[in-house]
């Protein structure tokens, strides 16, 4: 249930003396239920939403990456809304990418209470799939806040299987928003360098060569090389 504030009684109002006269003036827990809400409509998944610059942890002294990182995001946050790339998080898995653009866009909707949207890739392209069927939401239904948010973190690029389907949707979800100007935060598990014997396959392997380079004219690239952290904590607890 939710709470009911002590100073408004739940009514968003609070009465004062103003020149001899009792005045309604807003609230301040109207201010936090709007961040609160905002919050909500991004879908920043339950695990992410601790997720801010503040507690991510530069955990590897050996691994540069994870501050530069860290001060291009804040610069990014801090530059908004005039900025003009979003930003491409390049890197293996458990190395911080997530995080990043998470608390970036959490951060910029408390500052700026700016319509912003998290979607993993691949639930995505899960329920367009869905859609074909016509008995629920519409491939417009599912496109349109997709399409028309300030901010969006596109999360796991190229972990869906690349079939022609999926990098069409992708290509006309990325090349509207640039056309749009809208910013775009990406993640991806996947680097423009792999080890052929290894069977490793490179961004553009998975995306297509015109969605990386839309990707390339859109997002500013921001590199991590480290070990994954998750892995590391792991391995702290034995």
């Amino acid at each position: 249930m939710e709470e009911v504030c002590e100073l408004c009684d739940g009514t968003g109002w609070r009465v004062e003396e103003r020149d001899g006269r009792r005045v309604g003036v807003p609230c301040g827990c109207r201010e936090r239920r709007g961040v609160e809400l905002a919050l909500r409509e991004a879908q920043i998944p339950e695990r992410f939403r601790h997720c801010t610059l503040e507690n991510f942890k530069l955990w590897n002294p050996n691994d540069p990456t994870l501050g530069q990182a860290k001060r291009r995001t804040q610069e990014f946050v801090e530059a908004f809304p005039l900025v003009q790339k979003g930003l491409l998080f390049m890197g293996r898995c458990g190395t911080g990418k997530t995080h990043l653009a998470v608390a970036a866009l959490s951060e910029l909707v408390r500052r700026h209470r700016i319509r912003g949207l998290f979607v993993s890739f691949s639930e995505l392209v899960v329920q367009l799939q869905m859609s074909f069927d016509g008995s629920g939401p519409t491939r417009a239904d599912i496109l349109e806040p997709v399409l028309n948010a300030e901010l969006l973190v596109l999360d796991e690029l190229g972990a869906t299987r690349p079939t022609p389907w999926v990098m069409d949707v992708l290509y006309y979800v990325l090349n509207t928003r640039y056309m749009h100007k809208r910013l775009t935060l990406c993640t991806t598990n996947y680097t423009d360098t792999a080890n052929r014997e290894r069977g490793e396959e490179t961004l553009a392997d998975r995306l297509s060569v015109p969605v990386r380079s839309r990707l390339f004219e859109m997002c500013e690239e921001v590199r991590l090389y480290g070990d994954d952290f998750r892995e590391h904590m792991a391995r702290q607890r034995r």
